[in-house]
């Protein structure tokens, strides 16, 4: 069951606002050293103004499983063209709502 939430977790990182839309939980947290912490409005919008990831590793991957909520912790390893490679420490916790998956936090720290 894992390997589908870490597939789930690669994708988020290179799809738009549309998709993430439909991944964020109503209640979602966003934590991000430069944007701050953010609630999923706040990161919809923000993700607008930034391009998306094109190259994105992930490694170090940790999960856990209780019931109806899966946490994941990680390393990534993303890339855009024309800015710098982006290295980050990450956490995203992921919760069943009525048989749909949905990101209710998200944190990522750069390194």
């Amino acid at each position: 069951m894992t390997a589908e939430f870490w597939d789930r977790e690669k994708d988020f990182w290179k799809q738009g606002p549309a998709e993430a839309a439909r991944r964020l939980d109503v209640s979602c947290l966003f934590v991000h050293a430069a944007w701050g912490i953010l609630n999923r409005d706040r990161l919809l919008t923000a993700m607008q103004e930034v391009p998306r990831w094109k190259e994105v590793a992930l490694s170090d991957q940790k999960a856990t499983l209780a019931d109806e909520v899966v946490a994941l912790a990680y390393r990534v390893l993303a890339s855009r063209p024309g800015q710098p490679e982006y290295r980050a420490l990450c956490s995203t916790t992921w919760v069943n709502r009525s048989g749909e998956w949905r990101i209710l936090l998200h944190q990522q720290t750069a390194i």
